[in-house]
Formats: structure tokens, C-alpha cells, sequence
């Protein structure tokens, strides 16, 4: 027995001390290695042009674009509407320089219909931020009204925006202008000036009015013991011109005098609640309108999540109030009250930059003046989803 004994002595440390340090530096010795980069990884990291130090010139230059399409097929009692949609296709590129200094610049194409092929300019913008409190931008950017107005085509839950977005915030995802933002702790805020048309493929006329943004929010996480929270308020005021709202390939924004939304999103395990009120003041044909907006979303894994969708508007005016994307092709009259029922199922390859999208909906526009846009139908949709 004895020499079994001795074996053992060898191995324990003498010395408390050194004992300790051994005990400390095992668990580092038995570690896992780190996890090799997946394909996916290995792939995306391909658009990376140039990796820099906080010496060099240039942190980073990155080649960025994202391909989304469609097929739908939609119903409004005879009239019905199917087909493939080519809904965006972007290159462009972005980086970072001199440390505190960014640029985006992002071009969509027709490739559904390539006559002509360029379509507009979708960001074109640089951005200095020498600090979380202030980063100013100036160029082709969003002014992220509303909260589906706020969010990227890249990492929405839904299909489409909601009516909400489209018929309250902007037109185009993004408008020339200058904004003023940043972060103090839990509160966050923004501001900027805007054109309001008339719109072109690239910068705008600037021959019409301005667009006057302030957002601003606080994160409620700690006080209310949620994993994300934050409570929004926008406010949106447009100065008076014939041009607001003209232009192509299609207006920058509605012409609406004064607008404003509240907002908050709530996400606590795998729920997470998106909610949004609405109101505006119109000015000439745009009506004033108020809504609202209701999203629970369920994440059953990593790779597949659950949305639905509650949308209610009204409009003071007949014919106020505008469909969204693929019912407007069904039936492209306008009315004065509308809900939508959506119910989405989104699976997730390499998150928000490679997914799969399913969506069923349901909708009603009520049309007083019974003009054509009546609408009582029912929608389905999928789409694919790829961004780097």
C-alpha cells in the first residue's frame, strides 16, 4: 500500500500557497478550446475589405448589401394578385476612419424589372461620434419615426411595416438631412432637420419644406425588472410647401403638418411586446389620422420565432388613410378606417443576416366614400432575407 501512497505525494503540491495557485490554474488547463468560427462566420467575415488598428487610418472597410424577395398571394373577393417580388437588392459600402469618423453608402437596384436598372440611393451619409453622448450625421439617412420606422428593413419581425409606419413616418427608409443623437445612462435622444421633397434617385430638389424630428426615450429595464425596456416619444413637424410629397421613384414623406407616436418594447425570456400610438395633424388632402399598434412576439428557439400583429387606424377625412405594399396591388383605393390581423413565422439561419419569413394576414379598410377602397381580404406571404 505504501508505495501507492508515495505515487499520490508526488502529486499534491507541498506548499499551501502553491496548492493554491495549482488549484486555480486547473480549471484554465481543462477549458474547453474557443470554438472555431462556423461557416457562416467564415463566409460573412468575406466582406470585411480592411481590418485596421486605432493607428491606422481606417479601422474598417466593409462591403455590405442585402437581397430580399418575395412571393405573395393575396385576395380581396375577385380581385386577387400573386407573384414573385424582387423587394430590395443593395450593395454599397461602410467603414469607420479615424476612429471617430463613419460613412455609410448603400445603392439600390431594379432587378425585377432592370428598365432602369440603378434604382436610388438608399443611405449616403458620414457620421462623427467622438463619444455615446453625440454623434452628428449628415448626408441620405432615416429619420426613425415611429417604431417600425425606426427599425432596418434588415431586422424587422414582419414581412412588411406596419400601416402605422406607412401611413404616419416616412415614404422612403431614408431622406437627406442632418441629426444630432446619443446616449447619458438610461436616457437616449435625437434630433434632426430633413427635406420634404421633391424627391429624385439620389439627393432630393430641395425646393419644398423641412422636416423637424426630435426623439427621445428611457430604459426602464432595472425599474421594472425586464430584460430590455424603453418607452419612446417622437415628434414630427413639416413646414408648408405645395411640393411636400412629390418626387420619384416615389415622395420622401406624407404632408402631414404635425405628427407624433409613443412607443416602448418590452422583452422579458422568450416574449418580447412592441406597442405604438399614433396621431397626426394633416395639412390640404392628408387628412388627420390616429392609430395604434399592437406586436407580442414569441422566440420557441434560437431559430424560430412567432409574431403577430394587431393594427387599428382612422382617418378624420374619406379616403385618408393608404394600404400597405401588397394589398394596395389587390386593390389601390384608399379608405377611412383599416385593421390588420398578422400572424408570422420567421426561421433564423444565421440570425436576422440569413432568414426565412412566413406570414398570413388578414385586413379590413372600411371606404365611406365607396370610391374603390373597400377591402375585406386575406394575404399570404414568404420571403427571404439575406444581408451582410
Amino acid at each position: 500500500m505504501r508505495p501507492a501512497a508515495f505515487s499520490v505525494s508526488l502529486l499534491m503540491p507541498s506548499q499551501p500557497v502553491t496548492f493554491l495557485l495549482f488549484a486555480a490554474a486547473l480549471p484554465l488547463a481543462m477549458a474547453a478550446p474557443t470554438p472555431e468560427p462556423s461557416a457562416y462566420d467564415a463566409l460573412w467575415n468575406k466582406a470585411v475589405l480592411l481590418k485596421g488598428s486605432s493607428a491606422d487610418t481606417f479601422q474598417e472597410l466593409r462591403f455590405i448589401g442585402r437581397e430580399q424577395f418575395d412571393y405573395y398571394a393575396f385576395r380581396n373577393g375577385g380581385q386577387t394578385d400573386s407573384g414573385w417580388a424582387n423587394r430590395r437588392s443593395r450593395i454599397g459600402l461602410k467603414g469607420q476612419f479615424l476612429q471617430e469618423w463613419y460613412f455609410s453608402a448603400e445603392f439600390d437596384f431594379n432587378l425585377g424589372a432592370p428598365d432602369p436598372l440603378f434604382n436610388k440611393v438608399t443611405d449616403a451619409n458620414v457620421k462623427w461620434s467622438p463619444g455615446p453622448e453625440a454623434a452628428w450625421t449628415v448626408g441620405r439617412q432615416g429619420v426613425r419615426f415611429t417604431l417600425d420606422g425606426s427599425t432596418s428593413s434588415l431586422v424587422l419581425p414582419t414581412i412588411d411595416r406596419s400601416a402605422i409606419s406607412n401611413n404616419f413616418g416616412m415614404i422612403e427608409e431614408s431622406i437627406p438631412g442632418i441629426s444630432f443623437e446619443g446616449d447619458r445612462g438610461k436616457w437616449f435622444y435625437r434630433a434632426g432637420v430633413f427635406t420634404a421633397g421633391s424627391a429624385d434617385p439620389y439627393f432630393g430638389k430641395f425646393d419644398a419644406g423641412t422636416i423637424g424630428f426630435v426623439s427621445t426615450g428611457w430604459h426602464f429595464d432595472e425599474q421594472w425588472g425586464l430584460e430590455k425596456a424603453f418607452v419612446r416619444f417622437d415628434c414630427l413637424t413639416q413646414s408648408d410647401s405645395a411640393k411636400n410629397s412629390t418626387g420619384s421613384p416615389q415622395p420622401f414623406s406624407r404632408n402631414h403638418q404635425h405628427a407624433l407616436s409613443l412607443s416602448g418594447q418590452f422583452t422579458q425570456g422568450p416574449w418580447t411586446f412592441n406597442v405604438d400610438l399614433a396621431a397626426s395633424e394633416g395639412r390640404g388632402s392628408q387628412s388627420d389620422l390616429k392609430g395604434i399598434e399592437l406586436e407580442p412576439i414569441y422566440d420557441f428557439s434560437p431559430e424560430w420565432q412567432g409574431v403577430l400583429r394587431y393594427t387599428y387606424l382612422e382617418s378624420k377625412l374619406a379616403n385618408g388613410l393608404y394600404p400597405i405594399r401588397y394589398e394596395s396591388w389587390v386593390t389601390p383605393g384608399h379608405g377611412d378606417r383599416y385593421q390588420e390581423f398578422y400572424l408570422g413565422l420567421n426561421r433564423y439561419f444565421y440570425g436576422h443576416k440569413l432568414k426565412w419569413m412566413f406570414a398570413v394576414e388578414h385586413a379590413l379598410m372600411h371606404d365611406v366614400a365607396a370610391d374603390g377602397g373597400s377591402y375585406a381580404g386575406w394575404g399570404f406571404t414568404t420571403g427571404f432575407r439575406v444581408s451582410w
